[in-house]
C-alpha cells in the first residue's frame, strides 16, 4: 500500500480557514459594533442635552413666574397700590367731567399732569430693593397716567406703551411679559412684566403695574451651564433670535429657519443639526420650550415663544466617537496579526503529531505484515518518547478538554444571558401590569379634565357653569393626585421615624386634613376619644396617611351621606386602638377577603393600591389592622399600636 504523504496541506488549509472563519467575522462584528456604539452614544448625548434643555427651560419659566408673581402680589397691596389707583381713577373722571360741562377757552392752559404719590413710591423704592435686577417699578392708573414710579425721570403719561395697553386691555388673571429687548435709556437688554390692577369684584381693571427687569435675570440661568469646553445653553424666541448667548452677541447670528422649524415643537427634543449658527456642521443639538404656567397676553413676547437651546462643537462632541473608530480599528489591525501568526503556530502544531501517527501507524501495519519477525509484540512505546513527541498528541487532549470547557462556559453565560433577559422580561411585565393599571385608571379623569377645560374654552360662560367646571377639574385632579400618591407608596417604601404621640393628637391631624380636601357637606363626624389613654410610638405622618385613605374610603362608600365615627380607647395587652367606622354600602362578603391585595378593586375607578398601602404602612409602625364589614350596614376599621414604653 503506498504511504500518503500531505505534509503541509492540513497546515496551509487550516490556516486560511481560520482567516476565513476567525477574521472576517471579527472584522464585521467590530463594523456592528462600531456603529452600534455611535448611534448608542450619539442617543445619549442628544438626551443628555436633552435634559438640561428641559431643567434649563423649568428654571428660566419658574424665574419668570417668580416676577410675574410678585408682581400679582404687588397689585393686591391695598394701601399703598390699590387705594392711590382708585384715587387717581376719581380725580381722573372728576377732571373729565368739569371738563365736559366748561365752555373751552380761546387760550387754554396746558393742564399738569397729577402728582406722583410719594407714599406710594417709597414703597415702591423699599419693595424694589428686593431684587437687583429691577430696573424700575411703576404704577399707572386706567387712562395711562403714572401714579408711582422708581424712576423720577419717566414721563407722566404711559398710554402709548405696549405694556400699558396689553395689561389694561387683558382679562382679569392675565399678565404680559415683553420679549427680551435692548433699552437704550439704561444701556442694557430688558424685558417688561405687566399685570393689570382689578377692582374689588375682580371683573374690571382699574390700573397697571409694570415691572421693567434686567436681562441678567435670565442670563444667570444660562451663563452657568458650560459643557465641555465649547457647550453652552441659548435663550431663543420662535423667530430664531438669540436672547441670550454667552459667545455671540444676538445681531451677530440667527438660528436658520430650517433648524428653528425642527426646534418650535412643543415637547423637549434632540436633533442633529446641518447648521447651528455657530459653524458647526452636523452639531448634536437640544431645545425645550419654556412654559409658564401664568396666562399671558396675546401680545406677549411679541407673539413668540422662547426656547432653551443647547449646542457644543461637533468636533468636542464626536471625540468620543473618533476615538471608539481609531480603537477599534486598531483592534481590528491587531485582530490580524493575531490571527495569523495563531493560524500558523496552531497549524503546525496539529499537523506535527497528525504525521508523526501517521508514520507510526504505517510502520504497525507493516509489522502485522510480518508475524515471522516477531515484532507483532513490540511495544508501541516510541509514540510517548521524546523523540517522537507523544506527549503533544496528550497535550492535544488535555486541550480538548480545556476547550470543551471554554465551550461549556460559554454555553453557561449564555443560559445565565438568557435566564437574566426572562427575568428582565418579567419585571418589564410587572412594570407593563402596573403603567397598565395607572394609565387605565388616570384616563377617565383626564377626560373629565380635558372636556371641562373645552367646554370653558369654547366661549364665554355664566359664572356658575364656570365654577362647576371649576369644581369638575379639581375634583378629578383630586383623584389623579390620590390615585398618584397610591402608586408611588406602593412603589417607594420609606422607613418609619418614630416618634410618641397621643393617639388623639394624630386622629385629629387627619381629620383637620381631610376636612381640608373637602370632607363632605352631607357626613356627620363623631369623635369618641378615650380619656387617659397613653400614647403610641409611631411615625405620626405615615399613621395621619393611612387613615386619611380610611377616611376618604369612607366618603367614597357614602355619597349620600351619612356618619363617619372616630374612635379612640384602651384595647387589649397594652394597645391603643383606632377605629374609623362608617355608615355606608359596607363590603361584600366575597370581597372582604381580597380587599389588601395589590390592585384589586370594587370602584369603577381606581388603584387597587389605597388599603394595601394602609395596612402595609400601619404593619411597619408595628400595628395591626381588622376589618369588620356587613353589606349595607357600613364598615368599620381598626388600627391597634402597642402602648409607648413609659
Amino acid at each position: 500500500m503506498r504511504r500518503l504523504r500531505r505534509t503541509g496541506g492540513l497546515q496551509r488549509k487550516f490556516f486560511v480557514a481560520l482567516l476565513i472563519v476567525g477574521i472576517v467575522p471579527g472584522m464585521v462584528a467590530l463594523w456592528a459594533t462600531y456603529r452600534s456604539s455611535t448611534a448608542t452614544l450619539k442617543q445619549a448625548i442628544g438626551e443628555g442635552f436633552q435634559e438640561i434643555a428641559r431643567s434649563t427651560s423649568i428654571r428660566l419659566a419658574t424665574a419668570v413666574d417668580n416676577e410675574i408673581e410678585r408682581a400679582i402680589r404687588l397689585a393686591l397691596v391695598p394701601l399703598h397700590v390699590r387705594q392711590p389707583v382708585v384715587l387717581a381713577n376719581h380725580q381722573a373722571d372728576a377732571t373729565a367731567d368739569k371738563t365736559q360741562h366748561q365752555p373751552s377757552p380761546a387760550h387754554p392752559k396746558s393742564n399738569n399732569p397729577p402728582a406722583v404719590d410719594q407714599d406710594t413710591t417709597g414703597y415702591l423704592d423699599e419693595w424694589a430693593r428686593e431684587s437687583r435686577h429691577y430696573v424700575r417699578v411703576t404704577i399707572a392708573d386706567r387712562q395711562g397716567q403714572v401714579v408711582a414710579s422708581t424712576d423720577p425721570r419717566l414721563p407722566p403719561q404711559q398710554a402709548g406703551e405696549v405694556w400699558w395697553r396689553e395689561a389694561i386691555q387683558a382679562a382679569p388673571g392675565t399678565s404680559y411679559v415683553s420679549n427680551v429687548t435692548f433699552d437704550p435709556q439704561v444701556n442694557d437688554m430688558v424685558f417688561h412684566v405687566a399685570v393689570p390692577i382689578v377692582d374689588d369684584t375682580r371683573q374690571a381693571t382699574i390700573g397697571v403695574v409694570d415691572l421693567l427687569i434686567r436681562r441678567n435675570l435670565l442670563t444667570q440661568m444660562i451663563l452657568p451651564i458650560q459643557i465641555g469646553n465649547t457647550g453652552h445653553a441659548m435663550l431663543l424666541d420662535t423667530q430664531g433670535t438669540p436672547l441670550i448667548c454667552p459667545v455671540l452677541p444676538p445681531t451677530a447670528h440667527l438660528i436658520p429657519s430650517a433648524l428653528m422649524n425642527r426646534l418650535t415643537l412643543d415637547r423637549p427634543l434632540w436633533l442633529v443639526a446641518e447648521n447651528d449658527a455657530h459653524g458647526g456642521r452636523d452639531a448634536i443639538v437640544g431645545a425645550a420650550p419654556v412654559r409658564l404656567t401664568h396666562p399671558l397676553t396675546p401680545g406677549s413676547l411679541d407673539g413668540n415663544r422662547w426656547y432653551a437651546f443647547i449646542r457644543q462643537a461637533p468636533e468636542e462632541t464626536y471625540a468620543p466617537i473618533y476615538s471608539l473608530l481609531l480603537t477599534v480599528g486598531l483592534i481590528g489591525f491587531g485582530l490580524v496579526i493575531v490571527l495569523s501568526a495563531f493560524g500558523f503556530v496552531v497549524g503546525y502544531r496539529i499537523v506535527k503529531p497528525i504525521l508523526a501517527l501517521q508514520r507510526e501507524a504505517e510502520g504497525l501495519r507493516l509489522t502485522l505484515a510480518l508475524p515471522e519477525n516477531g515484532s507483532v509484540n513490540r511495544p508501541l512505546t516510541p509514540l510517548l518518547s521524546p523523540g517522537y513527541q507523544t506527549g503533544d498528541e496528550i497535550e492535544d487532549l488535555a486541550t480538548s478538554f480545556v476547550a470543551m470547557r471554554e465551550v461549556l462556559e460559554e454555553n453557561l453565560r449564555t443560559i445565565r444571558s438568557q435566564q437574566h433577559e426572562l427575568i428582565r422580561q418579567e419585571k418589564l411585565a410587572s412594570v407593563g401590569q402596573l403603567l397598565a393599571a395607572l394609565a387605565h385608571d388616570l384616563r377617565n379623569p383626564l377626560g373629565v379634565i380635558r372636556s371641562s377645560a373645552q367646554v370653558v374654552l369654547e366661549g364665554p360662560q355664566e359664572e356658575p357653569i364656570r365654577q362647576e367646571m371649576a369644581r369638575y377639574i379639581i375634583d378629578e385632579v383630586d383623584k389623579l393626585s390620590l390615585r398618584l400618591h397610591d402608586f408611588l407608596r406602593y412603589a417607594r417604601q420609606k422607613p418609619p421615624d418614630f416618634k410618641v404621640e397621643p393617639a388623639e393628637a394624630v386622629v385629629r391631624a387627619a381629620l383637620r386634613q381631610w376636612e381640608a380636601q373637602g370632607g363632605h357637606e352631607r357626613i356627620r363626624v363623631e369623635e369618641r376619644f378615650g380619656n387617659a389613654l397613653p400614647s403610641i410610638q409611631v411615625d405620626p405622618e405615615q399613621v395621619k396617611e393611612a387613615l386619611m385613605n380610611l377616611l376618604i374610603n369612607a366618603r367614597e362608600a357614602m355619597p349620600e351621606g351619612g356618619t363617619l365615627t372616630l374612635t379612640t380607647r384602651a384595647g387589649q395587652d397594652s394597645e391603643v386602638e383606632i377605629e374609623v367606622a362608617d355608615t355606608g354600602s359596607g363590603i361584600a362578603p366575597e370581597h372582604l377577603s381580597r380587599i389588601f391585595e395589590p390592585f384589586f378593586t370594587t370602584k369603577a375607578y381606581g388603584t387597587g393600591l389605597g388599603l394595601t398601602n394602609v395596612k402595609r404602612l400601619v404593619e411597619d409602625n408595628g400595628g395591626t389592622l381588622v376589618v369588620n364589614s356587613n353589606a349595607g350596614a357600613g364598615t368599620s376599621f381598626t388600627l391597634r399600636f402597642r402602648a409607648a414604653a413609659g
